[in-house]
């Protein structure tokens, strides 16, 4: 089946989504360029230097020269292959930084090309945002203006907890520190509950997939009698989520109407990347936002010079991180632009006017 990736390359960040045929998202990413040089990417190869052995963990933490210490499992070694503080190690990233969580590494299987590298360095480039996530049958377009709107909307949906289903129905998807909770309500339904968790459990997959969340998932289901009809669930469950590239691991339905499954989890989620703490949008996302906004002003009025308006914080961001975004913008605009403070404004709100 046919897939569009849309790719919306705008200053300080690279987002892209993945959409089927009838328009829904399939998957998101982003890339900022605030953090080419702090995080380690999923499969590119380093040379890394042990810095700690730690027996009772059976792992290696591996000093990569960006972000946080690597976790180098020493069960996934070939046999024979010991590693001990200070070896230079040929790594790849198997799963990226997670919160306060460094990356979890491999050993590459051939180690030579370590052998004459500076070390800690990473031993060739990454391969490009686009190559990355690319896959099979995706037919990749930049986006317009009206791509771009539409990412706006599928990332700002793939951030809010509630999903509605047909019918009134509706998923609560909530990640936690632990785990990913996801309830699904019956409260406005029309349908019997079982009809409403079969339906669920299509979008349940979609969102998984849609947010990047993974780990441990719980989900609760609306409550349904019969043992046929928790066969079927159990059933419609396996089936949905089997893949046969995945790892992935399905405990039976309780008796409570829960059931906790466990899929890998290789990159951050898109509330990670795009929420800070308190589950409201960072900065550095409201940053980013105003300067989309500032050029979609300057491509729907190509002559006028430019000032962009933001609140303090988000004008301390933007100072502080200059290198990532002034240059391609002011290319893009031919210099006429402007960024100003505006005390006025409150905190994620900015304005585009003209000189």
């Amino acid at each position: 089946m046919k897939t569009l990736l849309l790719v919306d390359a705008a200053p300080g960040e690279v987002r892209a989504g993945r959409f089927d045929a009838q328009g829904r998202a399939l998957a998101l990413y982003a890339e900022r360029a605030s953090e080419r040089k702090t995080r380690a990417q999923a499969g590119v190869l380093y040379c890394g230097r042990v810095r700690a052995v730690d027996p009772a963990r059976h792992a290696a933490f591996v000093d990569l020269g960006l972000g946080a210490p690597g976790f180098l499992p020493l069960g996934t070694l070939p046999d024979g292959v010991r590693v001990h503080e200070g070896a230079a190690l040929a790594v790849s990233v198997h799963r990226e930084a997670i919160a306060e969580k460094g990356p979890v590494l491999r050993l590459a299987p051939d180690q030579t090309p370590c052998a004459h590298q500076p070390c800690p360095s990473r031993l060739k480039p990454a391969p490009e945002f686009v190559a990355r996530i690319t896959a099979r049958g995706d037919m990749v377009r930049e986006a317009d203006r009206e791509g771009r709107d539409r990412l706006d909307e599928a990332f700002a949906a793939a951030l809010e907890p509630r999903v509605p289903l047909p019918g009134g129905g509706a998923l609560w998807i909530e990640p936690t520190h632990a785990l990913v909770g996801i309830d699904v309500d019956t409260a406005r339904s029309t349908a019997p509950a079982h009809q409403v968790n079969m339906q669920a459990i299509a979008e349940i997959r979609r969102q998984l997939d849609l947010r990047r969340l993974g780990g441990l998932v719980a989900i609760d289901f609306a409550p349904s009698r019969g043992a046929r009809a928790r066969k079927a669930l159990e059933a419609r469950l396996a089936e949905t989520f089997a893949a046969p590239h995945e790892r992935l691991e399905l405990a039976p339905l309780g008796r409570f109407g829960a059931v906790l499954l466990s899929r890998p989890r290789p990159c951050r989620s898109v509330v990670e990347v795009m929420l800070d703490d308190t589950g409201q949008p960072s900065v550095e996302t409201l940053a980013l936002a105003a300067l989309r906004a500032l050029e979609n002003e300057h491509r729907a009025n190509p002559g006028k010079a430019l000032v962009l308006h933001v609140p303090p914080k988000l004008m301390a961001w933007l100072t502080v991180h200059e290198r990532c975004w002034a240059d391609s913008l002011k290319a893009r605009l031919g210099g006429r632009l402007d960024v100003r403070e505006s005390a006025h404004l409150l905190h994620g709100h900015y304005e585009v006017t003209a000189q």
